[in-house]
């Protein structure tokens, strides 16, 4: 006989805010919700193809935000430097550091400052109005990067033009969570890491190809920049045409353009014969529920009930990204240079690992239908773990070109390894946890802290290395190992799966105080749901039966 105490569902709160609709309705719709678990990642897109497309369409814009980093590489380059540095007494220009470490740090600002704007903007305005004001301040602030004349007016020019790739990093993720169903949210939240991933290709390729132009001209530096405005109206034309998010259209009370952009996101006639006027009403039923935690879908609301542990995981899942223990990984391609290997050799090296986040994320999506998002974090944390053990022990020897390379080779495997898990999975978790009517904010503060946990690693990475620093070299990764251990303890007591589950299943899984270890381990009811009878006689015949206990008030101990 099955234990009854693994069965949970809405809390007293929930129900009181649920009654209302029809029972037989909300059964219907919830069917639907069924038929979309229950449906294989293949079959899922062939009915709902027109929704990723769109969703993969948007996250492009993610693109922009990796080919930006070419700037590390015009700080070498003879054009930049003459139009920039200051002459040397060798008769050479050069960016100073202090001028670099400045463009860096106010392009963290611009981006917080984006995320902040996308925070408040999502949710007022919508995804496809916020996307296509983002693109349109892209293309200004092009303008001033490319035709900067001074050092301060470049530095205008990439701390506004951070605001819309701000932006853009939290946007596309919380459409794809609510755009499509459920066996593709992983699928598309993930593919933002990738897009990022090929604008890092790309700015290494275009980095080392900028090197051939002539560099008396200043287009030399200009045209790489110009290049960005490829990507901005086509990408706008495509959101034009997108449907707007349906949960989006649901919390805003527009309930005949949710059924439209529901028709929209599938393919044509799936649901032609279906009664949409119910799948919108369970949607509306989960607003309905997740108003007890969130009625006016503030930042301040990320920070109450049920929502506090919603947000702590969610800082969690964006800190693990920088503390994890890949920021290791930015000494391979010197380590490959120490051991012999040429400048160009050291450039594939660096091209190899950016490549890594593209090849990781394609692995993700193999392992995802059959691995959970928690099993691929834990064990991508503790196989990093053992790595940088091995890297650590090989740095108390004598250094060799061998040790070095079996460092580095080390560290690629790291890098494979975060590009596989951490890297695309913190997106697919960060879109599916919240709850949906802060979803946004939540997933801006995520960014928020990784953006600033980035410019603390900014700082520190290059001491471990330089011999006027800590000079630490390998030994770092002593470091990084400490920060490991810490998020993979944290990850093993706090991080619940959640993948394959409905919003509605999450909201009751977290009003339950399911422990993160159990999420797979209960049978979840929606009362309101399952029930036909009037909700009075429910309340009296649910306390007489207790086919189902509510885990909201049990001692965590006892799970």
């Amino acid at each position: 006989m099955e234990d009854e105490s693994k069965h949970i569902g809405l809390t007293d709160a929930q129900i009181a805010a649920t009654v209302g609709t029809d029972p037989a309705v909300l059964a219907e719709g919830q069917r639907f919700v069924a038929e979309e678990k229950a449906a294989t990642q293949r079959q899922t897109l062939r009915t709902h193809w027109r929704g990723a497309l769109f969703s993969l369409g948007l996250s492009f814009a993610l693109v922009m935000e990796g080919y930006d980093g070419i700037i590390g590489s015009f700080y070498g380059q003879p054009a930049f430097q003459r139009t920039f540095g200051t002459l040397q007494a060798d008769g050479s220009y050069q960016v100073s550091a202090n001028w670099q470490t400045t463009i860096g740090n106010v392009q963290s600002v611009g981006n917080l400052a984006g995320l902040l704007i996308t925070g408040y903007a999502q949710e007022r305005f919508g995804s496809r109005k916020t996307y296509i004001a983002g693109m349109m301040l892209m293309i200004c602030t092009i303008f001033l990067t490319v035709f900067a004349n001074s050092i301060g007016m470049f530095m205008a020019g990439c701390t506004l033009s951070a605001l819309p790739w701000g932006m853009f990093q939290t946007l596309t993720t919380a459409y794809a969570a609510e755009i499509c169903p459920i066996n593709l949210r992983g699928l598309l939240a993930s593919f933002v890491n990738m897009a990022w991933g090929i604008g890092l290709v790309l700015n290494s390729g275009i980095g080392r190809a900028s090197l051939n132009i002539n560099q008396d001209s200043t287009w030399a530096w200009r045209l790489p920049y110009c290049l960005q405005w490829v990507w901005p109206v086509p990408l706008a034309i495509i959101c034009y045409f997108a449907p707007e998010s349906p949960w989006w259209l649901v919390r805003h009370g527009r309930l005949g353009e949710a059924k439209d952009s529901l028709r929209a996101a599938a393919a044509p006639r799936h649901y032609d014969g279906r009664d949409l006027d119910a799948y919108v009403a369970y949607m509306k039923h989960v607003d309905d529920m997740e108003k007890v935690e969130a009625k006016q879908g503030s930042f301040k609301e990320c920070f109450t009930g049920t929502n506090r542990r919603r947000t702590e995981i969610m800082f969690g899942v964006w800190l693990i990204q920088v503390w994890g223990g890949q920021g290791i990984t930015g000494l391979a391609v010197q380590f490959f240079e120490d051991s012999g290997l040429s400048v160009q050799g050291a450039f594939d090296v660096n091209l190899a690992l950016n490549c890594m986040v593209i090849v990781g994320c394609v692995l993700a999506w193999v392992l995802l239908p059959y691995f959970g998002r928690r099993p691929l974090y834990l064990s991508c944390l503790l196989a990093t773990m053992i790595s940088l053990v091995i890297i650590g022990i090989l740095a108390c020897f004598t250094i060799t070109n061998g040790s070095q390379i079996a460092m580095a080779v080390l560290m690629i495997f790291i890098q494979l390894l975060y590009s596989t898990s951490i890297g695309p999975l913190c997106y697919a978790i960060s879109g599916e946890l919240p709850n949906s009517r802060v979803r946004p904010q939540s997933i801006v503060m995520g960014r928020s802290v990784y953006v600033i946990c980035g410019f603390v690693t900014g700082q520190i990475g290059p001491r471990f290395v330089n011999p006027t620093g800590w000079n630490l070299g390998a030994k770092s990764a002593f470091f990084w190992l400490g920060t490991n251990v810490v998020c993979t303890t944290w990850c093993f007591f706090r991080l619940p799966e959640t993948g394959g589950f409905s919003f509605a299943e999450l909201d009751i899984l977290f009003a339950n105080r399911v422990p993160a270890r159990k999420f797979r381990h209960v049978v979840i009811h929606d009362e309101m749901v399952e029930t036909k009878q009037p909700y009075e006689e429910h309340v009296e015949d649910k306390a007489a039966t207790q086919q189902v206990v509510h885990l909201e008030d049990t001692p965590v101990a006892s799970l």
